[in-house]
């Protein structure tokens, strides 16, 4: 056993023919646009407000809804992981992660799914 199995309390599989567990780590991450939904998006193109944790809050233009996140145009450099609140029209700011970054564009998930009324009432704001 090497080094680094010892150090993690690994100990070997098998008879020590080499009958143990092998295979492949894979870290490959699909683009963001190629990973599967939880909920269908709603394109929308309606301005909101956005905080980061202990910030100002600035406008962006949230460009599809779900109930489980949102894809937003903004100017802010914000990091994956980072904590934000959207404010939604006529809604209370709503706890959201950025899962994704790229440009100008930020994908966050929300803490907690809104409900499906609640996304289709944003929806019809949104289109007119």
């Amino acid at each position: 056993m090497d080094a680094y199995g010892s150090a993690w309390g690994i100990e070997p599989v098998g008879d020590g023919d080499g009958g143990g567990l092998c295979g492949e780590l894979s870290t490959w991450h699909a683009p963001a646009q190629q990973r599967p939904r939880r909920a269908p998006r709603v394109p929308v193109d309606m301005s909101a407000g956005l905080r980061q944790r202990g910030a100002s809050g600035v406008s962006v233009q949230v460009l599809d809804l779900s109930a489980h996140g949102f894809r937003a145009a903004t100017h802010l450099q914000l990091p994956e992981g980072a904590d934000v609140w959207l404010r939604l029209p006529g809604l209370e700011p709503y706890h959201a992660k950025v899962a994704w970054t790229e440009g100008h564009y930020i994908g966050c998930s929300f803490e907690r799914p809104l409900h499906p009324a609640v996304v289709d009432m944003i929806a019809r704001k949104g289109r007119g």
